[in-house]
């Protein structure tokens, strides 16, 4: 079993590095595609991320435990819609459910899709850290070389992006699904995915915490594996 690290498309791969580097260390391999610039994507655009992200992990093989984060949540069915099978498992951590027929802005609160909205400059939504207070991203990354590595992935994405409904994908039943909160924030996200039937786990660290506490989240993501009764490594 390998694990599949997926970013939110408004951030980087290097969100995981430190998730990547602790698996690793315990022995289990991991690979960590990269989402294509958003702009850069043809319509509609779920389907090209997800058929974009199959194709930099068919061949090394599977099968796999696909991890999502934030934003990535949306992707996900798309992304086992495209890889032939070869993931057995989706961990949602800290990520946004699967949400077919509505788009980002129906799955944030009014309050946060009003703010991004007034933002907008020429049909462009700011990078992800311009969303906050510059104390924000402070408070979930410390400073050094992790997080330069991560301001300098993000970038502004087509509000077009945040208007597209996710596609009607069906979640496959043979694949197991999983939900671990790391912040209060994805509290009402977490409640959604127990709805959902899923196994669902709480840790009281932050959105980020994958870049600062990759042990605690590593060991929630191996006990998300072993509750969906499968073995990675």
């Amino acid at each position: 079993m390998r694990f599949v690290l997926l970013h939110s498309p408004l951030t980087g791969p290097s969100t995981w590095t430190p998730v990547a580097i602790e698996l690793a260390r315990r022995g289990i391999d991991a690979t960590r595609p990269v989402i294509p610039p958003i702009g850069d994507l043809t319509a509609p655009r779920y389907a090209s991320a997800g058929q974009a992200v199959a194709a930099q992990i068919l061949g090394q093989g599977g099968p796999f435990v696909l991890a999502v984060h934030s934003g990535a949540g949306g992707l996900a069915p798309a992304v086992v819609a495209a890889a032939a099978g070869q993931i057995q498992a989706v961990l949602y951590v800290d990520a946004i459910p699967p949400h077919p027929g509505r788009n980002w802005f129906e799955t944030a609160s009014d309050m946060l899709g009003d703010s991004l909205k007034a933002k907008v400059v020429d049909g462009m939504v700011p990078a992800w850290d311009q969303w906050f207070p510059p104390e924000a991203l402070a408070s979930l990354t410390p400073e050094g070389p992790l997080r330069d590595a991560f301001i300098a992935e993000l970038a502004p994405t087509p509000l077009t992006w945040f208007e597209e409904a996710a596609p009607e994908i069906e979640l496959p039943s043979n694949v197991g699904w999983g939900f671990l909160r790391l912040s209060k924030a994805y509290e009402r996200e977490a409640g959604e995915a127990r709805r959902l039937g899923w196994p669902t786990l709480r840790r009281d660290l932050h959105h980020l915490a994958m870049t600062t506490h990759p042990e605690e989240v590593v060991d929630g993501m191996m006990m998300l594996t072993r509750l969906l009764g499968l073995r990675a490594g």
